[in-house]
């Protein structure tokens, strides 16, 4: 059982979720994390720097958060954690005694089936949150625990509203793991083209990482499409969206082409400037295996000279 200052600590938490995932959505930078929340007049921390499992001390027992990050170059995750098809991630316990230290509070959590947040890196200092989590089961055999993605349902009373949430049946379990998974392996491969390209746009430059997004060059609906950076390419918000419908296009030998529904149309300062692009070449990444697939660049444009 929750008791009642761990299920308020934790919906306060929950609700500092929801307004860092409206500000970074799957990509939020550690220093947002590191501020914490407000709970009864005092700051509370979201997570530890220095553990993957945390408890802050406000909290009687349990969790309010795992973490996975990404190892330093030559070296190697400690922490055997990874997404499982059959419904669960599985996370590692801490080493050492599967029943102290951190592991107690997993222990706690499964007991009282408390949600608390996973954290998981999709680059060094920036995170996915994926919640509401649950330990189902725990191996201290194995060292390792499943979490399994929880539900969250809104409820509307006439005396108060609330956020209910729930550990899913099987079926919902598989599903919420593999919709936590895609995005996930998409907000990784947002962070990898970004800096690839320098966090700026490849046909304007623009160099605001908030306005910048990983266009796929081959779509990430076809069975082709692959998370690496040669299958991605760093555009604005405004010049993503006109690649995918098709109204800009980028050649195999690295040209933009404008579309002469585009080209044909006047209208404003923002529209000139896009025009103004036709037959410039793309800003590549320097590393040459993070340059834009020739193959995958010729298919692509295949398509915008048919859609034309």
């Amino acid at each position: 059982m929750v008791s009642t200052t761990s299920k308020v600590i934790i919906e306060s938490a929950f609700r500092r979720m929801r307004l860092l995932e409206m500000f970074y959505e799957d990509d939020i930078p550690w220093n947002a994390i590191e501020e914490g929340f407000e709970c009864k007049g005092e700051t509370i921390l979201l997570a530890n720097r220095a553990r993957g499992i945390f408890k802050p001390k406000q909290m009687d027992s349990g969790l309010l958060s795992i973490k996975t990050t990404v190892p330093r170059k030559g070296r190697i995750n400690i922490y055997d954690d990874a997404e499982k098809e059959n419904g669960y991630f599985r996370y590692a316990l801490q080493k050492g005694e599967p029943y102290k230290g951190g592991n107690k509070h997993l222990w706690e959590a499964l007991d009282a089936r408390s949600p608390f947040i996973y954290f998981h890196a999709v680059s060094a200092g920036r995170y996915k949150a994926i919640w509401p989590c649950y330990v189902v089961n725990i191996y201290p055999d194995k060292m390792y625990c499943e979490v399994v993605v929880g539900v969250s349902r809104y409820e509307s009373k006439s005396s108060n509203d609330e956020f209910i949430y729930e550990v899913p049946d099987a079926p919902e379990r598989k599903y919420a793991v593999r919709e936590s998974r895609v995005r996930l392996f998409q907000a990784t491969f947002r962070e990898n083209v970004l800096n690839a390209y320098d966090n700026k746009c490849a046909v304007s430059g623009l160099p605001v990482p908030e306005l910048l997004e990983a266009a796929h060059i081959t779509p990430d609906s076809n069975l082709n499409s692959t998370t690496e950076i040669s299958n991605g390419i760093a555009l604005s918000r405004l010049h993503h969206r006109a690649y995918d419908g098709n109204l800009i296009g980028i050649s195999p030998n690295y040209k933009v082409v404008v579309s002469e529904k585009l080209m044909s149309i006047s209208d404003g300062m923002i529209l000139e400037a896009m025009k103004s692009y036709n037959g410039c070449g793309l800003l590549l990444p320097k590393r040459k295996n993070a340059q834009p697939d020739k193959e995958r660049l010729a298919e692509r444009f295949e398509m915008f000279i048919s859609s034309n």
